[in-house]
């Protein structure tokens, strides 16, 4: 039996929306460019610090995550300061999405010396060390890839605690991180010296100050040859506060603040430092019981308060190092502190989580030539 025309068409219809022709989850995922650099905080301590990584992921939940590079590159941490972090992701084709969380995958194999350790350390004056990895290391963003558009994103290393010595001569990789969009990142360069005296070898602090007047570390690097530092990736939107403490074997430096950077704009700022009537140093060293434990960074800062410009005095950090992990208990010497008074402050994470702080009761008188003591103690 022949059927009519018009129900032929109704039966054809029907069966082209059976087989999802026309419906939306046959669309293909709108897509974007996403470019990745790496880079890292300064830390003090070491001569070199390599390590190797295998891969990055992306998520946009947490628990899913999407391949978006197989790196393969061993790297020194220490040649990724100071502004000359590296491109580990050239403009890459990616799903368009807002990825929240970035996963570093630490490899197990020396990619540029196949007879090397894949990650080792070298602490200053010291011979080469095996760095002891995580499998994998997890920083947050959120970076933004816009559909059928461009996105350049920057993973920092954290410098607070970034390789912690323990007993037996053990070197565990401690870093945390985050995951910055360049498009809303700012960086501050700037040169320290001594009259036409460069200073090399500064370490250079780019802080923030919360409400309740509390600094925090949000990036750190030496400067270079000519006394010339460079703090990158730095979120906008922030009042910064550049300080830094030139140290040397027999004299040191007050430490000096800058003129606050409001960082309102994706772009350069500059923030010079001048110092002057360097001084006879003296040392603090501060004792933290109990020692951390294998999945835990601890590391100790000394603040003063110091004049910032117009927005007036701030108690800034002049100082943060991590701690070196002993059986019983963690220690930090601080060395070429200019004579005077310092608040103590020691942070310690576990396996991620926000740092605990603990602080000093009261400030620590260091002289000229001598060494202050003092001890923090973790419940």
């Amino acid at each position: 039996m022949r059927l009519p025309l018009s129900l032929t068409f109704l039966l054809s219809l029907g069966l082209t929306l059976a087989c999802g022709g026309g419906g939306s989850s046959s669309r293909t995922p709108a897509t974007g460019n996403l470019a990745i650099r790496f880079g890292t905080d300064s830390f003090a301590g070491y001569s070199q610090a390599v390590v190797s990584l295998e891969k990055v992921e992306g998520s946009t939940d947490g628990a899913t995550w999407t391949l978006l590079g197989n790196v393969k590159t061993t790297f020194d941490l220490m040649a990724l300061q100071n502004g000359h972090s590296a491109v580990i992701l050239p403009a890459t084709t990616v799903t368009a999405a807002n990825y929240g969380q970035f996963r570093l995958t630490w490899a197990v194999v020396n990619y540029q010396s196949s007879i090397q350790q894949p990650a080792y350390v070298f602490p200053n004056g010291g011979a080469g060390q095996v760095l002891t990895m995580p499998v994998t290391t997890v920083v947050s963003g959120p970076v933004t890839v816009p559909a059928n558009g461009s996105a350049s994103a920057q993973i920092m290393l954290s410098g607070q605690q970034a390789v912690q010595a323990h007993a037996g001569g053990s070197y565990l990789f401690q870093a945390t991180g985050q995951a910055l969009d360049l498009g809303a990142s700012a960086h501050i360069t700037g040169h320290l010296g001594d009259g036409a005296t460069p200073l090399a070898g500064v370490e250079v602090f780019a802080e923030s100050v919360d409400g309740s007047g509390l600094a925090t570390v949000q990036r750190r690097a030496f400067t270079d040859a000519s006394g010339n530092y460079t703090l990158e990736a730095l979120p906008t939107g922030t009042l910064y506060f550049v300080v830094a403490q030139p140290v040397g074997s027999t004299s040191a430096y007050a430490a000096g603040a800058a003129a606050p950077v409001n960082a309102t704009l994706a772009t350069a700022y500059t923030a010079d430092l001048a110092f002057s009537a360097p001084q006879t140093p003296g040392a603090l060293t501060l004792t933290i019981t109990p020692a951390s434990t294998a999945v835990q960074g601890t590391w100790g800062e000394l603040r003063q308060t110091l004049t910032t410009g117009s927005v007036g005095s701030q108690t800034l950090i002049v100082r943060s190092q991590t701690v070196a992990s002993g059986l019983a208990q963690d220690q930090a010497g601080f060395l070429g502190l200019t004579p005077g008074t310092y608040g103590v402050t020691a942070q310690r994470s576990t396996a991620g989580a926000a740092p605990v702080k603990k602080t000093s009761a009261s400030q620590l008188l260091v002289s000229a030539g001598g060494t202050a003591l003092t001890t923090l103690s973790y419940p």
